[in-house]
């Protein structure tokens, strides 16, 4: 899925389950802080901060060349901590302003595995975000992406103020790209959406085709 290329530490308040406004049946507990951190089954997201510098820094590293062909997070001739920092504000401007919710994947071991990220977010006729998500090589074939994004789904379909009120999401993907073709399905993304363009990812142009996900067919599914 194409990665975009462009905050207080969370308090320990008590947790408050997210509910659904929609019929939407969850296969396992999500739980939301009120700082905005989802807890999912095997996973935490959260908002970066700037202590996770050098253990971003090393993931991104560990995984760079896996990465390039489908999720370049770099720009050109950007260096790893002009990278954070990117992602830092992104993340920052983003809370602050609404109009983001990006999230790093934290699994049991307390290690950064990935990251999801709702982008450009707006709120008029319809309210709906921009979706990505890049998994570390390490992290492979865990499932982690899916968990990760059906929680922060869950968050972003959920009405206000226990979720972000969305009405629709909205992604990329790059149409050779099927290692990912599986896991859009599992999250509930549709194929064949309208529209169809070259986006550079990996130093090239290449054709992404739009997918879409709605509360609907976000609610139906496959069964996890």
């Amino acid at each position: 899925m194409q990665t975009d290329r462009a905050p207080r530490a969370p308090r320990t308040p008590a947790v408050v389950t997210l509910t659904d406004r929609t019929p939407l049946t969850p296969p396992r507990p999500v739980e939301v802080l009120p700082s905005g951190t989802i807890r999912t089954a095997r996973l935490l997201l959260r908002p970066l901060i700037e202590n996770d510098r050098r253990a971003f820094i090393e993931v991104v590293q560990k995984s760079r060349q896996h990465l390039e062909r489908f999720s370049p997070l770099h720009m050109p001739d950007e260096t790893d901590d002009q990278l954070f920092d990117r992602q830092l504000a992104l993340t920052t401007q983003g809370e602050a302003s609404g109009k983001a919710c990006r999230r790093i994947m934290i699994d049991r071991a307390g290690s950064i595995v990935g990251a999801c990220n709702l982008n450009a977010i707006r709120r008029g006729l319809a309210w709906e975000g921009d979706a990505n998500c890049w998994l570390a090589a390490s992290a492979e074939g865990k499932g982690y992406a899916t968990e990760g994004l059906i929680g922060l789904f869950r968050y972003a379909f959920a009405d206000l103020p226990d979720g972000l009120g969305l009405h629709r999401v909205l992604a990329w993907m790059q149409s050779d790209n099927t290692r990912s073709e599986r896991m859009i399905e599992r999250v509930g993304f549709k194929r064949g959406g309208p529209e169809k363009t070259f986006l550079h990812a990996g130093g090239k142009w290449a054709l992404h085709e739009e997918l879409v996900m709605t509360p609907e067919s976000f609610a139906a599914r496959p069964a996890q």
